[in-house]
């Protein structure tokens, strides 16, 4: 049972049998005085393989120096392979983030034809984060706090983080300019942070900027006028 085959022809059809190996009978009844002849040989049908992978980490941080291995379900035995800037191990499909360049790669894992079923390939996609790396500076530092034009940041690397400092500090929290003369005098640490995204953690640079109260006086003399006739000095 299992094996669908025609008792008349001996013709099998693999695709509505069940995967297995049999034992297939050919008898030749007795007559003319002869004893019944029984032949066998056997037949194999094999289960197309299938299988199915994942990184369940994915995105992974270019930062990440560990082994990331691979999720598989089904037919084992197969290689994994990928473009050019992965790190992978054909056989295990494990990969290295810290040893790959950043990008979106697909991984191809392939089922080798044997047993007359054709060859299989599945494949899933993994990507490999670059780090954020950024720093911050205000060039013209220290202000006055008599300057009312907006006093851009200096910034290089990686784009899209937000700004922040004390209390006292016109700032904008988007664009990191700064003006000086709705700021209170102080000197103030400015925070530029890169929200966790990709894998990776989040970066925080920082810098220090300096908001300098303009310099105020009065000068009086309280007795004047005075008369010339006076010789002893007499104070501001």
């Amino acid at each position: 049972t299992g094996l669908s085959i025609d008792a008349s022809t001996g013709a099998i059809t693999p695709s509505t049998s069940t995967a297995g190996t049999y034992t297939v009978t050919y008898t030749i009844a007795a007559s003319g005085g002869c004893a019944a002849l029984i032949k066998t040989t056997t037949v194999t049908i094999t289960a197309p393989p299938s299988a199915s992978i994942s990184y369940e980490g994915s995105p992974f941080c270019k930062t990440l120096t560990s082994a990331q291995s691979v999720t598989q379900t089904g037919t084992t035995g197969g290689t994994y392979s990928s473009t050019t800037g992965l790190w992978i191990n054909a056989s295990t499909g494990v990969i290295k983030p810290s040893s790959s360049t950043a990008g979106t790669y697909t991984v191809t894992y392939t089922i080798a034809a044997s047993a007359g079923c054709s060859a299989v390939s599945t494949t899933t996609t993994v990507t490999i984060t670059a780090a954020p790396s950024a720093s911050i500076s205000y060039a013209g530092s220290p202000f006055c706090n008599t300057l009312t034009s907006t006093q851009s940041v200096s910034q290089t690397g990686t784009t899209g983080g937000t700004y922040s400092s004390a209390t006292g500090l016109s700032i904008d929290a988007s664009t990191g300019a700064i003006t000086p003369s709705t700021s209170t005098a102080g000197t103030y640490t400015v925070s530029y942070t890169i929200a966790a995204s990709g894998g990776c953690a989040a970066l925080i640079k920082t810098t220090t900027v300096t908001i300098t109260a303009a310099p105020n006086a009065s000068i009086s003399y309280a007795a004047s006028p005075f008369c010339k006739t006076i010789t002893s000095a007499q104070s501001v």
